[in-house]
């Protein structure tokens, strides 16, 4: 990605001037509005893709944060945009809300300029991702609705890529839906068989060494022969995909939700929005080694 676009939708002009000068030496290249109305204006100016990732404020005058973000999630041009909702400490209510409307970054104020940068790269690397999903998407000439099942073996984060986008094909939402099974087949890969610790990621993520790590994991004698199976029943009513890893297993009952604790973290929030946005159902088995996907979005024969 070349330099990124961010909008900083901010009323109050201290906040506003802390966030430049936070990002100013970094390489993005900033815009500014001061309420939502205002930045609505400015989206709707600039082509659907111009802008990367939006920082807004919850409370503001006009238009307030969570009223532009459901605004933005009706439009398919828009929804996919990472939105990072500022609020503070004590609003669980207000985070709850904005979870429900599509948005799954925060900045719970005050603020620093490590957290600020870390969440901002963190939305950043996952609109990537969701953009190599939606490449992937296009490049393929058909959809296969006629599978009715099938199993495969992944090692590796391109692999996911192009197995959770050929999967989706089968749905008719197969953006949203190639979305979550990339986030849980990726979380099978680095947690399950490479055994790459939460704490350990975070800190390979802020190193900007966490490519470099997978790479060095895979290599190991002892993962070399390690697979994530992906095995897929398909009929007239519902997709299932199963999921399976080699690891040890992890406490999934904290990362199917949202946690207030983990708000600004680098990562984690996959398996929250693959529960929330992806499936109609999601569960977890064998201790977190394995994870059942159901959808009822089918894409039938023509």
């Amino acid at each position: 990605m070349n330099k990124a676009n961010l909008l900083i939708v901010e009323d109050d002009l201290v906040s506003q001037k802390l966030l430049q000068s936070f990002l100013k030496n970094e390489d993005f290249n900033l815009f500014l509005a001061n309420d939502g109305e205002e930045a609505s204006q400015l989206i709707r100016q600039k082509p659907h893709d111009f802008f990367h990732c939006i920082i807004s404020d919850y409370l503001m005058p006009n238009k307030d944060g969570i009223q532009l973000l459901e605004e933005l999630k009706q439009h398919a041009e828009y929804k996919k945009i990472p939105f990072i909702l500022q609020t503070t400490a004590n609003s669980e209510a207000e985070i709850q809300r904005g979870i429900n409307a599509g948005a799954f970054y925060y900045l719970i104020k005050p603020i620093t300029k490590e957290t600020l940068i870390s969440v901002v790269n963190a939305a950043l690397k996952d609109f990537q991702n969701h953009k190599d999903i939606l490449t992937t998407l296009k490049g393929i000439h058909k959809a296969f609705p006629l599978i009715t099942d099938g199993r495969f073996e992944v090692r590796t984060i391109d692999e996911a890529k192009h197995l959770s986008s050929f999967i989706a094909l089968l749905t008719t939402d197969p953006n949203s839906i190639g979305i979550g099974f990339l986030e849980l087949m990726v979380n099978a890969v680095e947690h399950g068989n490479l055994g790459i610790t939460y704490d350990e990621k975070t800190q390979l993520i802020r190193d900007s060494q966490l490519s470099e790590e997978i790479n060095r994991r895979l290599a190991l004698p002892e993962n070399r022969c390690k697979f994530v199976a992906v095995d897929l029943r398909h009929n007239d009513e519902t997709l299932v995909v199963t999921i399976t890893d080699m690891g040890n297993g992890f406490d999934f009952e904290n990362y199917l939700e949202f946690s207030l604790e983990r708000a600004m973290d680098n990562h984690g929030r996959g398996i929250m929005m693959a529960n929330k946005l992806s499936f109609d159902e999601l569960t977890y088995l064998d201790g977190g080694r394995q994870v059942r996907c159901l959808t009822r979005k089918l894409k039938r024969p023509a």
